[in-house]
């Protein structure tokens, strides 16, 4: 047998029906060359003599038939093709490989990619491999003949395979189903298959599998708004342990026991089991894979609704609408703590300034579960009334609130605020009054990290509305000590919403409302350091109640209650000191515990200048 070898260069047929290289038996190695041919770009038949081995190299070559195929194996020809190095193949009916004749081809493909389809026909045989390789494009193999199909180091395919007799797909390698196929083994090795292309539009397939070896990936998706979904069925035998990495949903599923994502044609064979989280977000719920028998001798793997729980998302959504008072809360703590200022200077003028920080720890049982930690900057200035003992003054601050929900999943709450208070400071009593008016404006983003690894976000923004009122009185005991008993109530409105996440999850919060009173005493004493200078340390404790239980909260019509009524034990520790008549400084430490709430810690620190 005769051997060819290219090296660069065009070879060209260029009358009508030509074909670039047409070889009976031998072997030809092009390395870098351009062959092509009106008709066919490589034709192999039998050779005269009857011998059928033919040998086809390409590296780094291109390949061309004009209006047929790239290239033609018939006769009877057993042919071993490479495609090497970025090699090309080109037809012009879209066929890249034609086997005809009772044929049989090897083709390996490395590190090439390849776009058209390969055709297997009258009574052919063809084993194709990928190694590195890639292709977009159909095996077509008719009822009289046979195909193997194997993918290896990291190679891609995308197109049918339907009715090839064996695939293999080892070593990250990936088949991208473009259609419904039916194929006789599948054996996986570290594999995937995937239905369907992630740019594509949403059209489900169903792979039929005669019998399924190995371990692997298979990437599914679904409308879980209509029902209709991916499915894998394996008809015959099967073994190993796989994945089925489901798409997250936005849309609720109509019935989840209807999803049956794979059946298995025996009941003892290959185990199925989510990929990553073990669950699959749909909609409001996160459900997990169940099992059954069919009653047909094999095993039905599907979505379990009686698994559902709170998806990520919804948890955003739910935590979004429930952080608004804490966040209100938390920002007038800041003003509360100002009163041992007041007295050192008789309740002068002035101006503050303050920084302070929260951690909430809220429960499940108000809906869902998540950690919140602030911190924001509040000022303000104030001023008597007269000759009087009343105070006036304006606020202003902002703060962020960051959630933490597990799973990745987070939200941001920045708040800006304004509003008006006044103080009453009776100094031969003791007693005084504290009132507070806040308006807050609020932008909420969530950001959630879904179970098939992919992002959603959502925001909106909305606007707050509460006042507090404080009464109490300082009473004085001997060597320094004081005791002040004080009762307060405080109470918010926070604008309802709607608004849409980028999975198309749908979120309705109603207003949002907070009614909380507080009754508890701080226990002191001052110390006196000459010049002026006063130390005040103190301890608080109190008992607070949050009456309001009813907050609705709609997530894709689910109905939710953020439920945080109940009472919590409150206690805190702090110290004011005036540093002379015109600066006193301040600094506080809360810690709180209910059934609902817990403040593992609260901290504002800050100044104060009077006029």
């Amino acid at each position: 047998m005769s051997t060819l070898e290219l090296n660069g260069g065009e070879v060209t047929g260029t009358l009508a029906d030509s074909v670039g290289i047409e070889f009976f038996a031998g072997t030809v190695r092009a390395n870098g060359t351009i062959i092509s041919g009106d008709a066919n770009g490589v034709r192999m038949a039998l050779s005269g003599q009857g011998l059928a081995e033919t040998d086809l190299t390409l590296d780094g070559a291109t390949l061309e038939g004009r209006l047929s195929s790239a290239i033609l194996v018939e006769e009877g020809v057993q042919a071993d093709i490479h495609v090497l190095n970025n090699s090309k193949l080109l037809a012009g009916n879209n066929i890249l490989l034609d086997v005809q004749g009772a044929s049989t081809v090897t083709m390996a493909v490395a590190n090439s990619t390849l776009q058209g389809n390969i055709n297997i026909a009258d009574g052919s045989t063809a084993n194709l491999t990928f190694d590195q390789g890639q292709m977009t494009g159909d095996v077509l193999v008719d009822g009289s003949s046979s195909a193997s199909v194997t993918l290896q180091n990291q190679s891609q395919f995308t197109g049918r395979l339907d009715k090839v007799a064996s695939v293999n797909i080892d070593s990250h390698s990936n088949w991208t189903l473009t259609g419904n196929d039916s194929i006789g083994a599948l054996g996986m090795n570290g594999g995937n298959v995937t239905f369907g292309a992630a740019d594509a539009p949403a059209t489900y397939y169903q792979l039929n599998v005669g019998a399924l070896s190995g371990n692997g990936t298979f990437v599914m998706k679904g409308d879980f708004a209509t029902g209709e979904h991916d499915f894998l069925n394996v008809v015959g035998a099967s073994a190993g342990d796989f994945a089925l990495a489901v798409a997250a949903s936005g849309l609720d599923a109509v019935a989840p026991q209807q999803l049956t994502l794979a059946r298995t044609g025996t009941t003892d064979g290959a185990q199925f089991a989510l990929a990553g989280n073990s669950v699959v977000d749909v909609g409001t719920w996160s459900y997990s894979l169940a099992n059954r028998e069919n009653g047909e001798g094999g095993r039905d793997w599907f979505l379990d609704p009686t698994t559902a729980v709170i998806s990520p998302g919804a948890r955003s959504v739910l935590a979004l609408f429930n952080t608004a008072p804490t966040v209100w809360y938390g920002e007038l703590s800041s003003l509360r703590s100002r009163m041992g200022e007041l007295r050192f200077n008789g309740g002068q003028a002035g101006g503050w300034i303050r920084t302070y920080g929260n951690k909430y720890n809220v429960a499940d049982g108000s809906g869902t579960g998540y950690q919140q930690q602030q911190q924001g900057l509040s000022l303000g200035a104030d001023a008597r009334i007269g000759e009087s003992q009343v105070l006036v003054g304006v606020l202003a601050g902002t703060s962020q609130s960051d959630l933490d929900l597990n799973r990745g999943t987070s939200g941001t709450v920045k708040s800006y605020y304004v509003g008006p208070y006044v103080t009453w400071l009776d100094s031969d009593t003791g007693y005084y009054v504290d009132g507070v008016l806040k308006f807050n404006r609020f932008r909420n983003e969530s950001k959630v990290n879904l179970s098939d690894g992919s992002r959603t976000k959502g925001d909106y923004d909305n606007w707050g509305v509460g006042g507090s009122a404080e009464f109490g009185r300082h009473i004085k005991l001997a060597d320094g000590y004081f005791i002040e008993p004080f009762t307060q109530l405080s109470a918010v409105q926070i604008q309802g919403k709607r608004y849409t996440l980028d999975n198309d999850m749908d979120a309705d919060g109603d207003r949002m409302r907070s009614l909380l009173g507080k009754a508890g005493a701080t226990f002191g004493r001052n110390f006196g350091f000459g010049n002026g200078a006063v130390a005040q340390p103190y301890v608080r404790a109190a008992i607070a109640h949050e009456f309001a239980s009813n907050n609705e909260v709609k997530v894709n019509n689910n109905v939710f209650n953020n439920d945080l009524s109940g009472s919590r034990a409150e206690f805190g520790a702090g110290v004011a000191v005036a540093m002379s008549a015109q600066w006193q400084v301040h600094a506080d430490f809360d810690y709180s515990k209910g059934e609902h709430i817990e403040q593992p810690w609260g901290a504002n620190v800050g100044v104060r200048y009077s006029w």
